[in-house]
């Protein structure tokens, strides 16, 4: 089904742009088609069937699409949780076998995992309901929300019509007889020899037409109706086999078939029906032109008076919808045809050179797609100037592939894939924060680790985490460890060294979902030992895994828990509640008061609105040399960072890096409404006067807002923190740096250049 409203979504997008360039073009039709060439609107509906059969293409500043605006190139009609991404449902998803074994050592020897993991089991729903996951989020209009089964319904429909008057057409035509005429024949081949035709094309004798017509996309014929062998005199002949030779020279049955293809898929959309009908008019014109071509200009007049006497003889009924071409498509367009024949010179088919050129450049204005950047130019030029920031809101992190969300609406931007998320948390967890680990170099699947928590910042702290992977994550978490990429060591000065961690598998089932259970040993010198453990399974083809600490006694005598996050009763009702994102009821994933990072204008936005104030956000500073690399909203009181430094106001912090060379410097710059760095607990060092702004410069010797931080691993020698405070139209601002190998002089002109940076 989402690979079915994914094609629905992309063709509706075709359709719209193509919309735009159609009518333009019927209208420029209208008016110029007397001075254009018969052949040059021929070439132009190619590049409309383009547009309309391939609706992905590359951006262009000179793009036609540039023109409309903005608020309606933003218009998306896909499903939300797919973005900017081509949806994983269209995808085939590589399903790598999950391994287990029963192993108590150190050395895991994984084998392949019984069929009962690689079947998907059913999830037992709970109860019901009061809750609604995000209700008023990006609801569909109900027209757009069915309108994939529209579209697939309307589609069959008519290719069953189509089908049915082809199989008709077919049988009609399998009475015709075969001609055997010798001078015809020879008309014939006369014919073929003047286009450069070498195929064989055998001519059929038929009273089911009224028309001479060329059929057949691999095996062409050529019909012609009943008695015309006799009516028709030689030059005649001559006129409508070439006519018709010429369609099949100029491949207009295979443009017609794709033509009947784009009806096929963009059968809702009146303009693309009409462009057909326009279009058969212009081949017929083309067509003429380039027999004449062939001719030569003495001949036009003859052939004008042909195309008369069959108009006369042989007036046909309404056209079946079969892929075939008429020498006499439609009488109405009788008189164009008339007026180009009459008015044809030498070379009046052929592109010049001037229409060469006219054809590339507007295959590059219709072919190619609004550019982002001349988007965010014309959308963003009155906010880029009342703010002092770039119109695309783009900077350079750190890691990129790697990003975190306090919310779950916003990752499924980014996530690529669907999958399900728990209904039921234990007593006094809530959502912290959602990791995406995105596609890049070194991995080959998408991840998403949701990461939950109670008693955020206490000493009674638990977490727990589930992650969901289109890859086999058992078997990248197996490897890791083995090579001991993965070890989950919890920090502490009594613990002592870390002693090698212990693994054991089991094959296990909870909550009637079968999967494997493995559970790591971490011993420590001087310190109780942690066990983890990590359930993995599989559901509708993506892979999950539940990581929690649990108490278990039967490990090894005398061992003891060092915390417990979740029972196994807890873990039953967890993996129950299973649910697809849109059908949440009990569990809130807004993420409402946790921190979040700033990852484009929508996450902007709604920083500055918690604010009260709009940010100061230069993406460069100090001539480019620093550049940003995180932007973070802290939100007082949050239940998603760990930070050493607990804001009790709201802020968001700026992070800015010399890239190409860490040693320059960075600087961190925190903005709020209220004061965010106490100076009463902090050593005041010095004054400054920074154009006409007084800014007090701190030292945290006693590490009140995070720290100590060492300048080596032996821990020698401590960082001293640096913290600049200055207030400017009522916002606070304070800058932090530490001392590592930036002199005071260079401390003070880095926050000079954000001080001098535009608003």
């Amino acid at each position: 089904m989402k690979l079915i409203e994914t094609i629905f979504y992309l063709m509706l997008t075709a359709s719209l742009a193509s919309t735009i360039i159609i009518l333009p073009l019927l209208l420029i039709r209208k008016l110029l088609y007397k001075r254009l060439g018969p052949r040059i609107f021929h070439v132009l509906w190619f590049l409309v069937l383009i547009k309309l059969l391939v609706p992905i293409a590359p951006q262009s500043p000179v793009s036609l699409f540039n023109l409309v605006p903005q608020n309606i190139q933003e218009i998306s009609f896909g499903p939300k949780w797919h973005a900017e991404e081509h949806p994983a449902s269209s995808q085939t998803v590589k399903e790598p076998e999950l391994t287990v074994t029963n192993s108590a050592a150190a050395d895991v020897n994984p084998a392949p995992m019984s069929k009962q993991m690689e079947e998907p089991t059913a999830i037992v729903k709970p109860p019901s309901p009061t809750y609604t996951y995000e209700q008023d989020r990006d609801k569909l209009p109900k027209m757009l929300a069915i309108g994939p089964l529209v579209w697939l319904a309307g589609m069959v429909s008519l290719g069953m019509y189509y089908l049915f008057v082809a199989l008709r057409f077919n049988r009609k035509m399998s009475a015709s007889r075969k001609v055997d005429n010798d001078e015809l024949l020879s008309i014939l081949e006369a014919c073929k020899e003047k286009l450069g035709i070498t195929a064989t094309i055998p001519i059929y004798e038929t009273d089911c037409l009224h028309s001479p017509c060329i059929y057949g996309l691999t095996k062409p014929r050529i019909y012609l109706p009943v008695d015309i062998i006799t009516i028709a005199d030689t030059r005649q002949l001559t006129h409508i086999l070439l006519h018709e030779l010429t369609h099949y020279q100029r491949k207009d049955l295979w443009f017609n078939f794709l033509w009947t293809w784009t009806t096929l898929l963009h059968w809702y959309n009146p303009v693309v029906w009409l462009s057909m009908k326009t279009i058969k008019a212009d081949r017929e014109v083309a067509c003429d032109a380039k027999v004449l071509e062939v001719l030569g200009e003495q001949e036009a007049s003859s052939y004008g008076m042909t195309l008369l006497m069959l108009s006369r003889l042989f007036t046909r009924s309404a056209s079946p919808q079969v892929n075939l071409s008429h020498f006499l498509e439609n009488n109405k367009e009788m008189k164009r045809r008339i007026t180009m024949i009459a008015k044809f010179k030498k070379g009046t088919y052929k592109l010049s050179v001037v229409a060469i050129i006219l054809v590339l450049a507007l295959s590059v204005l219709m072919l190619t797609n609004a550019s982002e950047s001349v988007e965010s130019a014309e959308s963003g030029t009155d906010s880029a100037s009342k703010q002092g920031r770039p119109s695309t809101f783009k900077f350079q992190r750190l890691n990129d592939w790697a990003k975190w969300f306090n919310n779950l609406g916003r990752a499924n931007e980014f996530v690529g894939f669907p999958f399900k998320v728990p209904d039921y948390l234990p007593d006094g967890y809530q959502l912290a924060s959602i990791e995406v680990d995105e596609k890049y170099v070194n991995r080959t699947d998408n991840q998403v680790t949701i990461n939950f928590v109670s008693n955020h910042g206490k000493e009674d702290e638990n977490q727990f985490e589930v992650i969901a992977s289109t890859g086999n994550i058992l078997n990248k978490a197996l490897s890791q460890r083995l090579e001991g990429g993965e070890t989950r060591k919890i920090p502490g000065p009594s613990w002592g060294t870390a002693q090698p961690q212990t693994y054991i598998q089991d094959e296990v089932t909870y909550a009637n979902i079968r999967g494997i259970l493995v559970t790591t040993v971490q011993k420590y010198e001087n310190h109780q030992p942690e066990i983890e453990k990590t359930f993995f399974w599989r559901d509708e083809r993506i892979y999950y895994a539940i990581r929690f600490y649990s108490e278990d006694h039967t490990l090894e005598e005398g061992l003891s828990r060092n915390r417990r996050t979740i029972s196994e009763e807890q873990l039953e009702l967890i993996l129950q509640s299973f649910k697809n994102p849109q059908q949440l009821q009990h569990v809130s994933y807004d993420g409402k008061g946790n921190s979040f990072p700033i990852y484009g204008e929508k996450d902007l936005k709604e920083a500055e609105q918690l604010l009260g104030f709009k940010v100061k956000l230069p993406f460069a500073i100090r001539n480019n040399e620093l550049k940003l690399v995180d932007s973070v909203m802290l939100q007082a009181g949050d239940q998603n960072t760990g930070y050493s430094f607990r804001h009790k106001v709201n802020a968001i912090r700026n992070s800015y890096l010399a890239v190409d060379d860490p040693q320059k410097g960075n600087l961190s710059v925190y903005q709020s409404k209220s004061p965010l760095i106490d100076g009463s607990q902090l050593t005041l060092k010095r004054t400054l006067d920074m154009n006409g702004i007084s800014i007090s410069v701190y030292k945290d010797g006693n590490h009140v807002y995070g720290g100590p931080y060492y300048r080596d691993a032996d821990k020698t020698e401590v960082i001293t923190e640096s913290y600049y405070l200055w207030e400017k139209n009522g916002i606070y601002y304070a800058a932090n740096l530490d001392d590592r190998d930036i002199k005071e002089n260079n401390q003070d002109e880095l926050v000079k250049a954000f001080l001098l940076a535009p608003q």
